[in-house]
């Protein structure tokens, strides 16, 4: 073939080649264009299939043999020349198929088909399965193959190369732009359902076609998780409305995390890898996403995903909004109460039915102090569902730096819960929180009084570094007494009952404390008393006399003698935890 001609026939061939819509009409174009186009009778191309072990022919145009390649298995690989030339890259010829021993495979092929000059050339690309192809010419007549033809043969293989690179490109475009219609629509039709809390099942439905296989979502404004049931996520859940511990504190711990953070996650002693990416409304941390796998989210995957994540946020929308509208209720309200506003009763209890509450019930208030005086809305609606949950009908709002929760307890149930209810939140608490329940308010009137008590305690256990539930049991049985006591009542107790010396911080003052004390706490046994002091017991006798003369105390009198013991042990208790 003279080069102006080869020139020309690579112009027809191009054009040719263009026409295709796919890779499987480029591939069938080539092999009709190759023997339309040049001194070829035969053009096929073959992939080689290594797990088969086989030599495929996969399009074939042979205008003299119509034969069916759907029904042939193809050549052992050992035995066909396609082997060698995807090993080397380079083309190879034949001069007699028919007549060489190195492929006998090929060889009968050739014979029996009546072929002989054969030209075999690698290409590029590869087939759907990602198979190496190879691509092959053949004469009915041995012929001669020069640099001319050799070339026009690997320019043509060149723009097959680039003509399939191109369709797949295209390919891939349209495929990219049916995802993202395919994400569109699948967002459009989870947000439908974000606004209906009871959508749940049909929203994790839709969401699964947004996220990958594995997912999961952590609600801490409800305490809920979200999953599809029909793709579960591999840890243990027993229901969706009751998250394990593990799962609460990973989604709490995802604050502030950028999306996609790769982390260990143990629920249950299992430890899994989990993809993780906090859910945020309004600058406020709501929960968390998981993905369970292995490998890292494709491009399109991740857009999906963020679209995903704005409608779980969304669904998570509603309940977050109705927490925030309740909670200045709450607050509202419960200033009120506290600060003994009750002007107008019938308003109260109308602001009280609106949260679902009924201030004419038995109630008990629970107090939680919170190192640093603050929470998050997410952790504070949880903390309220979860009361909710646990005692029944609460409310609550933070106040002064303490979150405060009422509670109906027309039950009688709320003490016997107590452990419950802290198991369910502990997770969220900071180390160190301190929560205090009042005793049985019969009406609402006295809220003021059981806020006072329980902010008495609760300094109490910030003294001694109590945290958890707050109780005589882990303060004392005085201190909560002390607590619980009012201040008025207790300085006037004392006034009366101690001696005005005691009052003093001189020498003699400190004397006297130091030998009531002591005497009380031998039991008024002169001698062991005196031992005590280091003091002669006449030396003792002396001062009881003089202090019984001057301050009118009876030491013989054992009433007395208990009522002073215990100003002293009062007055103590309070210097233990004045400012």
């Amino acid at each position: 073939m003279n080069p102006a001609a080869s020139f020309r026939n690579i112009s027809a061939l191009a054009r040719f080649i263009d026409e295709s819509q796919d890779a499987e009409e480029t591939y069938l174009l080539l092999t009709r264009g190759v023997c339309a186009h040049s001194q070829w009778d035969l053009s096929s191309i073959q992939v080689l299939d290594p797990e088969a072990g086989l030599a495929i022919p996969v399009v074939r145009h042979d205008p003299f043999n119509k034969s069916d390649l759907s029904n042939f298995p193809g050549w052992d690989a050992r035995y066909s020349p396609v082997g060698r030339v995807l090993e080397e890259g380079e083309p190879l010829i034949l001069e007699d198929a028919a007549a060489q021993d190195e492929f006998p495979g090929f060889r009968e092929d050739a014979q029996r088909r009546s072929y002989h000059t054969t030209v075999m050339i690698p290409l590029e690309v590869r087939d759907a399965q990602r198979r190496q192809m190879v691509y092959s010419v053949a004469s009915r007549q041995i012929i001669g193959v020069d640099e001319t033809d050799l070339s026009f043969l690997q320019c043509v293989a060149e723009l097959v190369t680039i003509a399939v690179r191109k369709m797949r490109k295209l390919e891939e475009q349209q495929k990219q732009a049916a995802r993202m219609r395919a994400i569109l629509e699948n967002m459009t039709a989870s947000l439908t359902k974000t606004l209906d809390t009871e959508a749940a099942g049909t929203l994790a439905a839709g969401l699964s076609s947004l996220f990958p296989a594995g997912w999961l979502a952590v609600d801490l404004t409800s305490g809920r998780g979200l999953f599809d049931p029909e793709v579960p996520p591999p840890v243990a859940l027993a229901s969706a409305r009751r998250v394990p511990e593990d799962l609460i504190s990973a989604a709490i711990s995802a604050r502030g995390l950028a999306s996609g953070t790769v982390m260990d996650l143990t629920v249950a002693g299992s430890t899994i890898r989990a993809e993780v990416s906090p859910l945020q409304i309004d600058g406020s941390h709501v929960g968390a996403l998981f993905f369970f796998r292995t490998e890292p989210l494709s491009d399109h995957e991740r857009i999906a995903a963020q679209a995903g994540r704005l409608a779980l946020s969304s669904f998570i929308l509603r309940s977050f909004i109705e927490f925030k509208s309740r909670r200045v209720t709450a607050r509202r309200l419960l200033s009120r109460l506290f600060s003994g506003d009750w002007r107008d009763r019938e308003e109260m209890l109308d602001e009280a039915h609106r949260l679902d509450f009924d201030l004419q019930a038995p109630l008990r208030l629970v107090v939680l102090r919170l190192p640093g005086g603050s929470v998050d809305d997410g952790t504070h609606s949880f903390i309220l569902r979860s009361a909710q949950s646990v005692f029944g009908a609460s409310v609550s709002c933070l106040l002064d730096g303490d979150l405060m929760l009422l509670l109906d307890d027309r039950a009688g149930e709320a003490v016997r819960q107590q452990g419950l209810f802290l198991s369910r939140i502990r997770s969220l608490l900071p180390e160190g929180t301190a929560l205090v329940m009042s005793e049985k308010v019969e009406v609402f009137e006295d809220l003021p009084k059981a806020r006072e008590t329980c902010a008495n305690t609760l300094e109490v256990a910030q003294s001694m570094q109590a945290s958890g539930w707050v109780t005589p049991v882990n303060v004392g049985e005085f201190p909560a007494l002390m607590a619980s006591a009012e201040m008025v009542k207790v300085e006037a107790y004392l006034g009366s009952v101690l001696p005005e010396v005691l009052n003093g911080t001189g020498r003699k003052a400190q004397v006297a404390a130091e030998t009531i004390e002591t005497f009380l706490k031998t039991g008024r046994r002169y001698q062991e008393a005196a031992d005590a002091l280091g003091i002669h017991v006449s030396t003792l006798r002396y001062r009881l006399e003089q202090l019984s003369d001057q301050h009118g105390l009876d030491f013989d009198d054992s009433d007395k003698c208990f009522e002073l013991d215990l100003a002293i042990r009062l007055r103590r208790l309070r210097d233990s935890y004045e400012p």
